[in-house]
């Protein structure tokens, strides 16, 4: 655009925001493109129009006034070749927005870095305050906290990984048996018992020593985490070394079985499909060959990627890369990257420590000091409302404390302390959790909060228990084992037995079957928000009523 001025008689200059002279077009180039279908061919200085219509707009009668037609070809100009206008013009379009259930936008890590920003100022304002009340950043020393029983940590935590070890020994005597020590016969006894006596002692050793809540927090985790792990080396070969058995025991086909294979569950697999593959291999199970049973029997024995047979997994250096593996299911082997990204490494491993001393200024801060003065007042109460009036102030004070202080334990477990164990071991599948955080459900979460100890509970308790009992009982002991175990966790941090954890995951069932009924299932908004007011209130009330009652 240009400014062209005018003067007046006056002496007064009037300054005229005006459209730069665009040179004249080609008549005929115009009226090529009309014929194509972009452009209509119009002389503006002749006043020349074709009479066609672009097939948008009811086309003007040939004797129409030159203003008609001149907005009709303006029109036309327009929609063909969108020019710019004097004016700037703002292009529309049918779109959503990013948080729309509609959008296809799905990067948010935004709020990600915000959440970091946030702990930030957190921890800043915290240190501040400090520093005017005490004259220290803290009000503890971390260190100490940290530092305390480490020796003896380090040692029992070593001492309790090397004690797993006995699995391998056990499973090659077991192996190795004719006779009743065979693992389908007293092998699986004798591995269960083993399994359980190394749990009460394990679990009993930090009571023994009296060591901080730190200190009984990470022994009892990594307790929990081990015992899953032995449970699935040991059962996994088990069902190897009896699959072996008859596939060496059908080159003489008379003696034996020759009902199909029952294959060991894949890890993609969900519940329900379980169930439908066994009814349909039990319908088939009269089609199946001999050379067919064979071959299920030897595709059994071969790893998924086809590079290790049973026996061959059975070494020390087999098992410790196991163990150092982030899983819990064990398989004969394992998608692995090139090599070990040293840089990832250091980060993961930073951000551990980072989460870890987080963890403590949130706890110490913010938590301990309720449930000090909470305590303290409960001495003072004489009747049920104070007692119930000073729990409820208890729970809404702890509300915000807990909800960051479960989003920075799943951070440090399942991003960091996972990822780092996945890089130095070149552990390949790092989908450790999925998008939790749209659960509508409790069910939903717990397949997709801890995808590693849901993929134990499907394979090693729920596929175990479905030969012998039904869905819903199946569905019920999974529950059941996880209540316990969720129970045992709470147990030993606060050093008290209350079965608080225990009902609260109990319950999740009943919730499950109502959200599923025709009146709420369907309605994902409002189901996710009621998962995340019980998530953040279930949270602060159990650790209220484990140490105030």
């Amino acid at each position: 655009m240009s400014a062209s001025s005018i003067h007046h008689s006056n002496g007064y200059t009037d300054y005229i925001l005006r459209p730069r002279a665009v040179r004249q077009m080609n008549p005929s180039l115009l009226r090529g493109q009309s014929e194509e279908g972009s452009l209509m061919s119009h002389g503006a200085s002749e006043g020349l129009d074709t009479g066609a219509s672009s097939g948008r707009s009811t086309p003007i009668p040939p004797d129409a006034p030159p203003s008609a037609q001149s907005i009709s070809s303006a029109r036309r100009q327009v929609r063909a070749l969108q020019k710019h206008r004097i004016f700037p013009t703002v292009e529309y379009a049918a779109r959503f927005s990013h948080f729309d259930p509609r959008s296809e936008h799905q990067d948010f890590r935004g709020f990600f870095s915000l959440f970091w920003v946030g702990l930030a100022i957190m921890v800043i304002t915290t240190m501040l305050r400090n520093i005017k009340d005490t004259g220290y950043p803290m009000r503890v020393r971390p260190w100490n906290q940290f530092t305390i029983n480490i020796w003896e940590l380090a040692l029992s935590d070593g001492a309790m990984v090397v004690s797993t070890a006995l699995t391998l020994p056990l499973h090659r005597l077991f192996r190795a048996s004719n006779g009743w020590l065979r693992w389908g016969k007293a092998g699986m006894a004798a591995q269960s018992l083993y399994q359980v006596g190394w749990l009460i002692f394990w679990v009993s050793w930090p009571f023994l020593l009296n060591w901080t809540w730190t200190a009984q927090v990470f022994f009892t985790l990594h307790t929990l985490v081990l015992l899953m792990k032995m449970h699935s080396y040991a059962f996994y070969n088990g069902h190897l070394s009896e699959t072996r058995r008859r596939l060496s025991a059908l080159d003489k086909p008379g003696s034996v079985s020759t009902a199909s294979a029952i294959r060991y569950p894949s890890s993609k697999s969900p519940l329900g499909q379980i169930d439908r593959d066994e009814d349909g291999r039990k319908q088939e199970d009269e089609k199946e060959s001999l050379a067919q049973l064979r071959e299920d029997l030897a595709i059994e024995l071969t790893s998924p990627l086809g590079h290790v047979t049973y026996p061959q997994n059975l070494t020390a250096l087999n098992y410790i890369d196991y163990i150092l593996c982030p899983t819990l299911c064990y398989e004969l082997e394992y998608p692995r990257t090139p090599r070990v990204v040293k840089s990832e490494l250091l980060y993961k491993i930073l951000a551990v420590f980072g989460c870890i001393f987080l963890l403590t200024i949130t706890s110490e801060e913010f938590i301990l000091p309720v449930l000090q003065d909470s305590a303290s007042r409960l001495e003072q109460v004489e009747s049920v409302l104070d007692f119930g009036l000073v729990l409820a102030e208890s729970v809404s004070q702890l509300l915000f404390p807990f909800m960051v202080t479960f989003l920075l334990v799943f951070l440090v477990i399942f991003e960091y302390v996972l990822g780092a164990f996945a890089e130095i071991t070149c552990f390949a599948d790092r989908h450790f959790y999925s998008d939790w955080w749209n659960s509508c459900d409790w069910l939903e979460f717990s397949r997709e909060w801890n995808i590693p100890v849901h993929h134990f509970f499907r394979r090693h308790v729920y596929s175990a228990s479905r030969p012998h009992l039904s869905r819903p009982m199946a569905t019920l002991i999974t529950f059941l084992i996880s209540a316990i175990g969720h129970e045992l966790v709470m147990g030993c941090i606060t050093k008290k037995v209350r079965g608080y954890g225990f009902l609260a995951q109990m319950s999740q069932l009943p919730i499950v079957m109502l959200q599923r009924t025709k009146w709420v299932k369907g309605r994902k908004v409002f189901n996710n928000v009621c998962f995340w007011i019980s998530m953040i209130i279930g949270l602060s009330m159990m650790c209220a009523l484990y140490v105030l009652v």
